[in-house]
């Protein structure tokens, strides 16, 4: 009810479409997902419950039924069930506004109803997934009633009853393409609605508004997390590089004045590569940037043959390079090129284990000090190549990147994504990186909803899944204390049945 609502800041609206009344009997067809989720759940009061659910009956849209509550303290909860699809049909301006504007999804439908599950396949939901393009909006799928032919049997009789019904692996692969999470709700009562459904909505519920608090909190880069379990922090590479000089230079010259007068000339060649300049003229050039290789020069010598004295030999394809750019950069290639190997005094080296690409990303951070993968997949790969030759700032390079882009993914796209964060974590502990690691193991843990529905949970092993039950959010603890809530609501609305 509108004039129930208090004023707050945060505001969590939902949509849910689709008709799942079609699963239980005539007498019980007032009953609805949303209408017994708002009616039990313990975020919503007594008084509110009642006021909001019978002004809805009474208030109706012809497309769709608003719903309006206060939960968790003060946060408007906005909810609107339209049960007929016929509204992307009569009024689509009203169906995209909807959409654009939910912060959650909700689709649902009669397990019974073959038919009508089909043409919602069919018409509507490439209309929703177009519109999903545009958004990143999480969606839960919802498979309502118990099938009517559960048992197998190959008379025709029963073969024909099980083709009216929406069998799971029907739900499941409708779920794959929406990129959505996917619940089977064999009834409406307090544990399919209130603790299954309930519970899946209410984490969506709480991951939107800590979007919304980061948006607001962007400039403090600080994000409000319901939990307590703090995400492994990664140091900014290359930020210690002037450091590890200054005091390599400290350890060899004890005078104060001379260190100070190396590490001036340092700066000044790192600012005016190939020029002399006065010590009056360098002091103007003093700064805290951290020691940084001049790529505008090197960069013109990348993968050309000008000059170069070694050509790599990489899946059949030929890379050329200079030695003394390879020395100079990485410490594996300088015992290579330098020690009594064979690659010492042989113009042609080949390169096992590793892609062209890769190997060519690879060179191009020897030169030029930067990288830009194009992928999760392929910073990985050159963090396997930067491990292999023992570039430790590389791999940190990579390690960033991977973070930033799995941090970056919406909750739908998380859900349907193929790349395997577990094979990511199998990839991360063998090649010795161990930051990575231990943050994709927070990660799972934190989107622990998501990856506990994907096969490659069964990969993780023994110590890895008990870390992730530690440490998931929802945490059980949470969890215990949702359903204490709700014990405790529900023995209030017991005690004033009784006065």
């Amino acid at each position: 009810m509108a004039n129930s609502i208090k004023p707050s800041l945060m505001s969590v609206h939902v949509v849910a479409f689709g008709n799942e009344r079609d699963a239980f009997s005539e007498a019980d067809q007032q009953s609805s997902l949303i209408w017994t989720y708002l009616g039990r759940s313990a975020l919503i009061s007594e008084t509110e419950s009642s006021l909001l659910l019978n002004s809805a009956n009474h208030v109706g849209n012809p497309v769709f039924i608003e719903y309006q509550a206060c939960v968790f303290g003060n946060v408007r909860l906005v909810v609107h069930d339209c049960p007929l699809w016929d509204i992307f049909d009569s009024d689509w301006y009203t169906s995209q506004n909807l959409i654009g504007g939910a912060d959650i999804i909700v689709i649902k439908y009669s397990v019974n109803d073959k038919s009508s599950f089909q043409e919602v396949k069919d018409s509507y939901v490439p209309m929703i997934k177009r519109a999903l393009n545009h958004y990143s909006i999480p969606v839960i799928i919802s498979a309502v009633g118990a099938r009517k032919s559960e048992v197998p049997c190959t008379c025709p009789l029963c073969t024909s009853d099980r083709g009216s019904c929406v069998t799971a692996s029907e739900g499941i692969q409708l779920a794959r393409e929406l990129g959505a999470t996917y619940l089977e709700l064999h009834s409406l009562s307090d544990f399919y609605v209130g603790k299954y459904f309930g519970g899946v909505l209410e984490y969506f519920m709480i991951q939107s508004l800590n979007q919304k608090s980061s948006e607001k909190m962007k400039k403090r880069k600080k994000s409000h997390k319901c939990h307590g379990v703090i995400p492994p922090q990664l140091e900014q590479p290359g930020a210690f590089q002037w450091e590890l000089l200054e005091e390599d230079i400290k350890k060899k010259l004890k005078d104060t004045g001379e260190v100070e007068l190396v590490l001036e000339k340092v700066k000044c060649v790192l600012k005016t590569p190939g020029k002399a300049a006065s010590s009056k003229n360098c002091r103007s050039h003093q700064t805290a940037r951290p020691l940084q290789l001049c790529n505008t020069s090197l960069k013109l010598f990348f993968n050309t043959p000008v000059l170069a004295d070694v050509i790599f030999q990489v899946q059949g394809a030929t890379v050329p390079a200079h030695k003394a750019v390879l020395v100079a950069r990485c410490e594996v290639m300088a015992a290579m090129f330098n020690g009594s190997y064979m690659e010492a005094s042989s113009c042609l080296v080949p390169v096992y284990g590793v892609s062209k690409d890769t190997f060519l990303s690879f060179l191009e951070y020897l030169y030029t000090d930067s990288c830009c993968p194009a992928s999760v997949l392929q910073a990985m790969s050159l963090l396997i190549c930067a491990e292999m030759y023992q570039v430790s700032r590389l791999q940190h390079i990579c390690e960033l990147y991977i973070i930033t882009q799995l941090q970056s993914m919406p909750s739908r796209e998380l859900a349907s994504t193929s790349l395997s964060v577990v094979s990511l974590l199998r990839k991360a502990k063998f090649h010795n990186s161990d930051c990575l690691s231990t943050w994709l193991l927070h990660f799972i843990a934190t989107n622990y909803l998501i990856f506990s529905q994907k096969p490659e949970f069964q990969d993780l092993s023994a110590d890895e899944r008990d870390f992730v039950e530690m440490h998931r959010w929802p945490s059980n603890t949470y969890l215990k204390q949702l359903a204490d809530y709700r014990n405790y609501i529900h023995s209030q609305k017991c005690h004033c049945v009784v006065m």
